[in-house]
């Protein structure tokens, strides 16, 4: 088969073990794999930013009123030059396919969840113009189950300053359903934080007792 990212050829060595558990094919070649960083200890223990056990953006936040609203959290990976890549193909260039490229490693992450899984929702008309939701797709070539409780509004975060993003009025509305007591919210790309502290306050004020983070990707 063919390396999403580079299109080479992957040579497939099948092994005892993989063939009785299933094991799928890779579906990205060594070299491209090796590109992405996973991110180490120590990092934060709220956003998983790397280099210290709390970070100066969540040192700020608990000084606001989403002091709590997220209990624990962990970032899988670096934003490096390899991941900027990817994301763009995968976001902007709407290459669903690419949903499968951390599948294992979202998988091996998640498979154990101290909560029931929420995505981050899509607003409609984004929607509409990204043709697929991120984050769910990620979580279905995972196989991940997860369930939604929120409603997006139509403020745009990609075109807005860290400043900016950080004082914007809350983009979401609970959904009405019935909300579980532990939460893990789940995101691709952690930057600010302010849209998961959103999330993450409006599920509390709906019912929620503890909020964990997740995302694929810290900045």
């Amino acid at each position: 088969m063919k390396c999403l990212l580079c299109d080479s050829t992957i040579v497939y060595s099948p092994t005892w073990q993989g063939l009785l558990l299933r094991n799928r094919e890779e579906p990205v070649c060594k070299k491209c794999k090796a590109e992405f960083a996973e991110i180490k200890e120590p990092r934060c223990g709220i956003c998983g930013l790397p280099g210290s056990t709390l970070c100066t953006d969540c040192s700020y936040w608990e000084t606001t009123e989403y002091r709590g609203c997220i209990d624990a959290g962990m970032g899988l990976y670096q934003y490096n030059e390899a991941m900027k890549t990817f994301l763009h193909r995968y976001k902007f260039l709407q290459d669903v396919e690419l949903s499968r490229v951390f599948a294992e490693e979202v998988k091996r992450s998640l498979r154990k969840p101290r909560g029931v899984v929420v995505p981050i929702p899509m607003h409609a008309s984004k929607l509409r113009e990204r043709t697929f939701p991120q984050v769910d797709r990620l979580l279905d070539a995972a196989e991940i189950n997860y369930r939604h409780f929120l409603i997006k509004s139509n403020s745009t975060q990609g075109t807005k300053t860290k400043k900016e993003r950080m004082a914007v009025e809350n983009l979401f509305a609970w959904n009405g359903e019935a909300v579980p007591k532990k939460i893990l919210l789940v995101d691709d790309l952690y930057t600010t934080g302010t849209t998961l502290r959103q999330a993450a306050k409006t599920l509390k004020d709906a019912g929620a007792e503890e909020i964990r983070i997740w995302t694929l990707i810290r900045s």
